[in-house]
């Protein structure tokens, strides 16, 4: 017995002991990884931005490291501070053009991006922005790339918007006399009728603005309405807003992209006018932003939702082209590799390749030049310009009660005209013409769906019954907002959308509100039933009006939504679901696409696609498994039970020890189709199924354990059939505790 034990400890140490030198093989020959600098104030008064394009930007990598990284090697990010300072970012960029790194990604601030420019062009080392956006950091350095657009086509886009939607007359334009305020100044006095501009210009020095307040109040003082544009960086915009507010300006303030984000007020927080009277700063107060999550559609919604779980925040436009930028990056660094794989060449990660390495993926980056080689992105395809710029569209929006909307109306870039009676739809009003520019006019419609109660969830049938208020808010008295369908309701007639309960007016906008009631099909997921979680989809569909002219957004203000987006839905609404948990209810941005050309000659060698405009609600539910055990698998429980006692039995008992069992298999498969004539027919085997072919496994176990316990017996080998009982016995009580083990940490909550 004493050598038997020796014996099985010796191969157990060797089993460990190749295993060990397996595991010390691996990493041995694992090729060392890509490094990539990020570079991004991640200390200072810009840390907030920093940090978000930190954790953006690690989404990115850990999606493709966890597929095996580029080409076999796993990216690496090693992070540079600069600390919102271009004298430490200049810094930072000798030391990453002395490190291993191949490329960069960063800055924020254009600021410490212009700063470190000069560094990286002579180093050869290609660097993406996600957030600088000062023309001269492309424009003058064929080794800086932006994933996003240049100020002066912010600024164009903003001065379109003001012409187009705003319709405004008179305009005062205050910029900074940096190399981001003058972009900007260009870019909007080009857009824009000189005859109804008066521009405003500050000194700066040092970080400081200087000859300040009394530009200011002479812009304050000018006489007459108007809107007051801020082209500034975002180190300096909050202190422009702040003294234009105390100045006496009320009316509207537009600002550059760098104050689209919630957490610009933070700038305010502590000021005594906003303590005393909160919104003092933000009321009438825009921005322009690239990317706005509350009309954004699905990929940007799924990035919101795994952004949110990472850092438990929303993101903001900066996360997004922080995203963007690692995305255009990665895919760089694939193309490059390829060349490798095929031609000898690509990231040869040597010393002596370094900057064989850096050109090669500027190389890459500087194809992705064209629609055929863009990047699938958050807001579209991605691809640069040849300034190494993406001409993304922006988006306006303002601050309404600490939060930061889409605007009531857009204008979206009309890229490619294929297919589109341009004079038709400009007669319409749904097309305007800037020279060569050519925009859709989108109406933002503010949705918002309201659960009034959940009274039935029938898995058989695919199916559920809800009752729940639909409504809408959006801009002007044109009716095809409304029209909408549920693709998913099965009783047509229990929604018109020409019949709505209520129809009017409220703060400015069109309002109309709508009550449903039906049944609903539904696509469950039972793969994990009885522990299963189930969504219910109500999605609407507006089929008439593609994308361009109408998008549903999250009405957050209507919903009473918290930070994190998830509604205070009442519990009332599913106390009629005994058997179902309550745990969020979600909204979502949804579009529907088709490829079709519809038979139309002008579509068939275009590569576009028609969006239309929809809407989701998410009711996320749990099913309450200790209740439906109770109810359904009681019978199952005290089966093993019984069958686990058989293990037990003495010799007298041989043909109890085998016939209960039996017995047991037969009641036990009963209860199994009782089982699953509640759930129908699904095209894969459930957990609760699982359970039940283990206990048949088991019930065959102890069969065979009574069989062998009488032949050793018979035998005389008593002895032997004592310790076969305690095995089987072990092996059986083993089972049933792994499988309780298991199903407690998978579903337990």
């Amino acid at each position: 017995m004493k050598q038997r034990l020796i014996m099985w400890l010796a191969v157990v140490a060797g089993v460990a002991l190749v295993l060990a030198v397996a595991w010390a093989a691996i990493l041995w020959t694992r090729p060392e990884p890509i490094r990539i600098a990020f570079a991004n104030s991640l200390s200072g008064p810009s840390a907030p931005a920093g940090t978000e394009s930190l954790v953006a930007t690690q989404l990115a990598i850990d999606e493709v490291n966890a597929k095996g990284g580029v080409n076999g090697r796993l990216i690496e990010l090693v992070l540079f501070d600069d600390a919102s300072d271009p004298a430490v970012a200049r810094a930072n960029a000798q030391a990453i053009a002395d490190s291993p790194c191949v490329a960069v990604l960063g800055h924020y601030l254009s600021s410490a991006s212009l700063a470190a420019a000069p560094v990286y062009k002579d180093a050869r080392i290609p660097a993406l922005t996600g957030s600088a956006a000062a023309d001269d950091l492309t424009s003058t350095n064929d080794y800086y790339f932006r994933a996003l657009a240049p100020v002066s086509a912010q600024a164009r886009s903003i001065a379109e918007h003001l012409r187009a939607v705003m319709k405004e007359p008179k305009v005062r334009l205050v910029h900074t006399r940096d190399s981001y305020g003058k972009n900007f100044e260009h870019g909007f006095a080009a857009a824009y009728p000189a005859e109804q501009l008066h521009v405003f210009g500050l000194d700066v020095a040092a970080g400081q603005i200087g000859s300040m307040d009394g530009t200011l109040a002479a812009a304050a003082q000018e006489p007459g309405p108007g809107v007051i544009v801020v082209g500034a960086a975002p180190d300096f915009s909050p202190d422009i807003v702040k003294a234009l507010r105390r100045h006496g300006i009320k009316g509207t303030i537009i600002a550059s992209q760098g104050a689209a984000r919630e957490s610009y007020l933070q700038n305010f927080a502590n000021e005594p006018e906003e303590k005393s009277h909160p919104g003092f700063f933000s009321e009438n107060l825009y921005a322009a932003s690239s990317l706005m999550f509350d009309s954004a559609g699905v990929a940007a919604q799924a990035f919101a939702v795994d952004y949110k779980a990472k850092a438990a925040t929303s993101p903001s436009w900066v996360a997004g082209g922080a995203y963007d930028a690692a995305r255009l990056m990665i895919d760089a660094l694939k193309r490059a590799a390829v060349h490798h794989r095929f031609m000898g060449q690509g990231i040869q990660k040597r010393s002596d390749s370094k900057v064989a390495d850096r050109d090669r993926v500027r190389a890459a980056l500087a194809a992705i030049d064209s629609p055929k080689s863009a990047v699938v992105g958050l807001t579209g395809r991605l691809y640069f310009n040849a300034n190494r710029d993406i001409p993304r569209p922006i988006r306006m929006g303002f601050f309404h009660y600490g939060r930061f909307v889409t605007a009531p109306q857009q204008l979206v870039r009309i890229d490619q005209p294929d297919g589109i009676d341009l004079t038709a739809e400009q007669e319409k009003g749904h097309v305007i013409a800037f020279e060569d520019r050519r925009y859709w006019i989108q109406r933002v419609v503010y949705t918002g769906i309201d659960i009034i109660r959940v009274s039935r969830i029938d898995v058989k049938q695919n199916s559920f019954n809800v009752d729940f208020y639909l409504w809408m808010r959006f801009a002007g008295d044109d009716e095809a907002q409304t029209h909408v369908e549920f693709p998913a309701l099965l009783d047509r007639g229990a929604f018109d959308p020409a019949r709505p309960i209520q129809a009017g007016h409220e703060d400015g906008l069109s309002y109309r509100l709508y009550r449903i009631n039906g049944d609903f099909k539904a696509h469950f997921d039972l793969h994990d039933y009885p522990f299963d979680t189930q969504q219910l989809h109500l999605l609407f569909q507006n089929t008439e009006q593609r994308r361009e002219l109408v998008t549903y957004v999250i009405d957050r203000f209507g919903l009473r939504l918290a930070d994190d987006g998830s509604s205070r839905a009442e519990d009332g609404a599913y106390s009629g679901l005994p058997l179902w948990r309550f745990l969020g209810l979600n909204y979502f941005v949804e579009s529907l696409s088709s490829g079709s050309t519809l038979g139309k000659a002008p579509l068939f060698g275009a590569e576009a696609r028609t969006e239309f405009a929809g809407f989701d609600a998410a009711i996320m539910l749990r099913r309450s498994s200790a209740i439906y055990m109770l109810k359904n698998l009681l019978p199952l429980f005290l089966l093993v039970l019984v069958v686990f006692a058989t293990l037990f039995f003495p010799e007298t008992m041989f043909r109890e020890r085998v016939t209960i069992p039996v017995t047991s298999i037969l009641a036990s498969a009963v209860l199994l189709v009782a089982v699953n004539s509640q759930i129908g027919d699904v095209g894969y085997t459930v957990v609760v199924e699982e359970m039940f072919y283990i206990f048949f496994v088991l019930c065959l176990m102890a069969m065979l354990a009574g069989y062998r316990h009488e032949k050793l017996r018979d035998a005389g080998r008593k002895r032997v059939a004592v310790v076969s009982d305690h095995v089987a016995q072990i092996i059986y009580a083993g089972t049933v505790l792994a499988i309780i083990v298991v199903l407690y940490r998978r579903y337990a909550v």
